[in-house]
């Protein structure tokens, strides 16, 4: 399963990096992946995998939607002024505007439903296609995710059995016991996730 390198990927990576003062042979060292490697990701000339994502993410400390932040969603820190004044800060997410990341191995499409990134909860819509999976990485702490599909059938694997979760039902559970996500529908499946707190 990989990860379709936009530039936003490769720019907020260096960017992060560089924040942290890290070189790319530190980072290497850190991730387990080589320098090469990472620097062929931050000039977008390669894909990477979602469990190598994890790893970057990880090791720069950030969540894994950090890198589908771009300019279509708010700035991170909004302040009470900001809050109090609406000035800048626009709750509403815009269907033309949501910033998102696209996994072209599984067929999956995550979609933030959140306008700033850096809040306790996480929120995105998923898309996978029929037949597809996505297997989960392990999150850096311990969540509470609830899936509500919208369509098609969901199968939720998690560690202490499968189930089948169809259009118009949800489930809940503990993100660290998620082991995949299956279409086993004959058409698309759409849903949206909410976790917290917002390590993904």
């Amino acid at each position: 399963m990989q990860v379709k390198n936009s530039d936003n990927v490769g720019e907020r990576l260096r960017k992060r990096r560089k924040e942290l003062r890290l070189t790319l042979k530190e980072l290497a060292e850190s991730t387990h992946l080589t320098s090469s490697f990472l620097s062929q990701v931050e000039n977008n000339k390669v894909n990477l995998s979602l469990n190598s994502l994890h790893l970057i993410a990880d090791a720069l400390d950030v969540p894994v939607t950090y890198f589908m932040a771009d300019e279509n969603l708010q700035t991170f820190q909004i302040t009470q002024e900001e809050h109090t004044t609406h000035s800048q800060y626009n709750p509403v997410v815009n269907k033309d505007r949501r910033s998102k990341l696209v996994l072209p191995v599984s067929g999956v499409e995550l979609e933030l439903l959140v306008p700033s990134l850096g809040r306790k909860m996480v929120s995105f819509k998923g898309r996978l296609e029929p037949g597809m999976e996505n297997v989960a990485s392990r999150l850096r702490e311990p969540t509470e995710e609830i899936i509500y599909v919208l369509t098609g059938t969901l199968l939720v694997d998690l560690d202490e059995g499968e189930y089948l979760v169809h259009s118009d039902e949800s489930i809940y559970f503990e993100g660290q016991h998620l082991i995949r996500l299956v279409n086993v529908a004959d058409i698309e499946t759409t849903w949206v996730s909410v976790i917290t707190p917002a390590v993904f």
